[in-house]
């Protein structure tokens, strides 16, 4: 990724983001082995509970290889999921089990309507839509999702994580294979800016390339006003802890993400 370069009139380009999502389908899960999404998506339905979820159909948008919504699935949720990988579509649906369904579908233009009680986008996804335009698009696109009264929940990338995790070079052990991450971004950046980073993996050869990912930080005020531009009412906002789990004191500076619930308006 090349990270802090770019405005906000900059769209995302799905056959960008999918190409590298295609790269690392093979890796994901145990680069990611040790995100806790059992512990992540207990305290999202936690707080959708207390906002007056009932039902149990759920939409899983933009949902890799399928790893937030199994814990759904052992909670008895009735899962469809989604997400513009081909590749990891295919490693999600060997985890969805009888009943479910995975499909390859971009989130600004979802296949649904007037059908799930919950959806959730989480791990960053969001961050993916590079203008205000994409943000507002997709939240509409789940909104229609939603039946009436449904609730959505979604996590975006903190501006502290942008001045830190994507202004860092690292290198990540997984399973049998070593990987660098190399942050381009800067720990000065402003908010509502894009940044990116490249991943690779490392081999006796040399580093081979497995990903570019350009994200953009979208402000909580900005998020606020997409959720009203798409037709949710957004019902408040949380911050994940370096530590895991959710304050409702969300701050910009120290929390690692921002987490937003919104609904769609009873009819």
């Amino acid at each position: 990724m090349r990270g802090g370069a770019g405005t906000a009139s900059v769209h995302a380009h799905a056959g960008d983001v999918a190409e590298a999502y295609d790269a690392f389908a093979p890796f994901y899960d145990a680069f990611t082995a040790d995100y806790n999404h059992e512990s992540w998506m207990a305290d999202v339905e936690g707080w959708a509970r207390e906002a007056g979820l009932r039902g149990r159909r759920l939409l899983d948008v933009a949902c890799g290889t399928g790893a937030s919504f199994v814990p759904m699935l052992r909670r008895g949720y009735e899962v469809c999921a989604c997400d513009i990988s081909p590749a990891m579509v295919a490693r999600a649906r060997e985890k969805i089990g009888p009943g479910g369904a995975v499909v390859i579908a971009d989130m600004r233009n979802l296949p649904w309507r007037d059908r799930f009680d919950l959806a959730t986008c989480v791990d960053d996804s969001m961050n993916y839509m590079l203008s205000e335009v994409d943000l507002v698009a997709a939240l509409s696109s789940i909104r229609d999702a939603l039946a009436p009264g449904g609730i959505l929940v979604f996590d975006t990338n903190s501006l502290a994580t942008y001045r830190s995790v994507f202004a860092s070079h690292f290198t990540v052990e997984a399973g049998r294979n070593r990987f660098l991450w190399e942050g381009e971004g800067s720990e000065f950046m402003p908010p509502g800016e894009t940044a990116s980073v490249s991943i690779s993996r490392v081999t006796p050869r040399g580093n081979v390339p497995v990903g570019r990912h350009v994200q953009r930080h979208h402000p909580i005020e900005e998020l606020r006003e997409a959720c009203d531009l798409a037709g949710l009412e957004c019902k408040g906002f949380r911050g994940e802890l370096p530590g895991g789990g959710m304050t409702a004191d969300p701050d910009e500076e120290s929390s690692t993400k921002i987490v937003c619930m919104a609904a769609r308006p009873p009819d």
